[in-house]
């Protein structure tokens, strides 16, 4: 059954990423500031609802949560969490590097994520036991680093990693063989397919990380929230393309 939703999944992504673009660079987008001063624009919403009413066509009976319109975890069995476009502040820059994120979660449990990047095709999507696959049909996997002196640390933003965990920053930074700042869902995708290896980032909201532990684990890679709890829909992510390097990482967030 986990294919049957895997396949409703990637279609629900492409429908509201093929109705981004007609926003994407667009001079006269108007752009609002949320109670949390969070950016969101007319193509956020109308994304979002055109989403909505795919999955509720096609599955009357589950419940749907997403960045814009909101919706309360625990009230179904099964669940669709969306975010519309994830990386706002790159989809009103101009950045093609932004996604739409979707995922279903049965029982609390995540078992579909899909990560779509309209503006360049790509995508990585997953499912429970079915493996992890790029736009193309073909599987995707972690490149299998092990230690951080070989890996490309990604993070979506390297200021707010620092004031949260200036000597974890600094250890990673000093530690690491690269630092890119590939934000967002995006390095997610990055990490998945082997092209880079570590992304932290240390305050997630539902929406933004409900699709990533699936399609990080499914692609053979190792996921958990930056105190390494293996929780089902955490606030902070560290994925890893090896449970050695996701070790490493964590462990220099308590060295003395």
């Amino acid at each position: 059954m986990n294919q049957v939703y895997l396949d409703a999944a990637i279609s629900f992504a492409r429908l509201g990423g093929r109705l981004s673009l007609d926003w994407f660079r667009r001079v006269d987008l108007a752009v609002e500031r949320k109670a949390d001063e969070s950016p969101v624009t007319v193509a956020d919403r109308a994304v979002e609802t055109a989403v909505r009413e795919a999955i509720s066509r096609r599955f009357p009976d589950h419940a749907v949560v997403g960045e814009e319109f909101g919706g309360r975890l625990g009230e179904s069995s099964h669940e669709w969490i969306i975010d519309p476009i994830d990386g706002t502040k790159s989809f009103i820059r101009g950045v093609p590097l932004y996604t739409t994120l979707v995922a279903l979660v049965v029982d609390g449990t995540p078992e579909v994520g899909v990560v779509y990047c309209p503006p360049t095709g790509e995508m990585v999507a997953a499912a429970r036991g079915c493996g992890a696959w790029d736009e193309y049909g073909r599987p995707v996997r972690v490149s299998g680093r092990e230690t951080l002196e070989e890996a490309w640390f990604l993070t979506t933003d390297p200021a707010d990693l620092y004031q949260r965990e200036p000597r974890w920053t600094r250890g990673l930074l000093e530690s690491t063989l690269s630092v890119r700042t590939w934000a967002d869902a995006y390095g997610y995708m990055l990490v998945a397919r082997g092209d880079a290896d570590l992304i932290i980032d240390p305050i997630m909201s539902p929406w933004d990380i409900a699709p990533l532990g699936v399609v990080i684990r499914e692609a053979g890679g190792t996921f958990s929230d930056i105190d390494g709890q293996d929780r089902a829909i955490g606030r902070s992510a560290v994925a890893a393309a090896s449970p050695e390097l996701h070790r490493a990482a964590l462990a220099l967030r308590t060295a003395d």
